[in-house]
């Protein structure tokens, strides 16, 4: 079907093969339209002045054919590059579509297509370090924040807390009004805790019913006022079917000594937690002091 002057030049535009064809044919045959508009005008048709001509007439197509194709496909050049940045460094690959031919159209897509795999991507790496039922983050997840925290904290010569805590009696909770409300006192307990704690703190759930809190720019006496607050908060919530004060929280605090990774400061803190326990649970216990009298 015949096209329209329109139409083709769409076409020409949209084709990268048209594009080719097109200049290198224009290329080929300028020492042709060279000759004939040298014979045109009226010029004598002399050996030297005619190979002159040709010579200069193949160079200029060499020339501009050259020009041409690098010209043509310098946005594919732009787009290998861009990916063997992105592969080396991540990051956002963001590539504009200056054209739409096929090597827009690649581009476009590979654009389209990166952008997806760093969405599913991030989206696998919220799955695999967040805690499903509490929205909290997991133990990967505080493994991979608190090494970052701790160097700054090293550099910046800033002191570091964790608290270590867990449920009271959780066990005793499923049992007598069954899994779905233990969850529930889960899900209550993570809200409760981002609640209570500062937008730079990092909260983790470690499994079951024990949790651990990283404290950034805090020294012990702050640390343990913050576990308080929170030993005072669980004991307050009202957590339907559970009266006020039917979950309680144990609580170990330890201020990180220089050199601690982090399953020193968790063992730290996991003694302190026992002595809360051992003291009669519902208490705030420094891995360096006897626990608290209960208040």
């Amino acid at each position: 079907m015949f096209q329209t002057p329109k139409g083709w030049l769409r076409g020409f535009r949209s084709s990268l093969t048209l594009k080719i064809f097109t200049l290198c044919f224009v290329c080929v045959h300028i020492p042709l339209i060279a000759v004939i508009a040298y014979l045109g005008i009226g010029f004598e048709t002399r050996a030297l002045p005619m190979l002159l001509l040709l010579l200069v007439a193949t160079l200029l197509g060499t020339g501009l054919c050259l020009v041409g194709l690098w010209w043509l496909i310098r946005p594919l050049k732009h787009l290998a590059r861009a990916v063997e940045a992105y592969e080396a460094h991540g990051g956002q690959l963001d590539l504009p579509v200056r054209s739409p031919d096929e090597i827009g159209t690649v581009t476009a897509a590979v654009s389209s297509m990166v952008a997806r795999i760093d969405g599913a991507v991030k989206h696998l790496h919220h799955q695999a370090t967040t805690d499903v039922l509490t929205g909290l983050g997991n133990r990967r997840w505080l493994a991979e924040r608190v090494e970052a925290e701790m160097s700054r904290s090293s550099r910046q010569a800033e002191t570091l807390s964790i608290i270590l805590f867990d449920l009271d009696l959780f066990k005793g909770i499923n049992d007598r009004h069954g899994h779905e409300v233990g969850d529930k006192v889960l899900v209550e307990a993570g809200q409760l805790v981002r609640s209570q704690l500062r937008r730079y703190d990092l909260a983790a759930r470690m499994g079951g019913e024990e949790f651990c809190v990283i404290l950034p720019r805090t020294q012990i006496a702050d640390a343990l006022a913050i576990a308080e607050r929170l030993r005072k908060a669980f004991a307050s919530a009202e957590i339907d079917p559970l009266p006020r004060g039917g979950v309680t929280a144990s609580f170990g605090v330890y201020e990180a000594a220089a050199g601690d990774g982090l399953e020193q400061m968790l063992s730290m803190a996991d003694k302190a937690l026992y002595m809360a326990k051992h003291g009669g649970r519902n208490r705030v216990a420094d891995a360096k002091q006897p626990a608290p009298e209960r208040s």
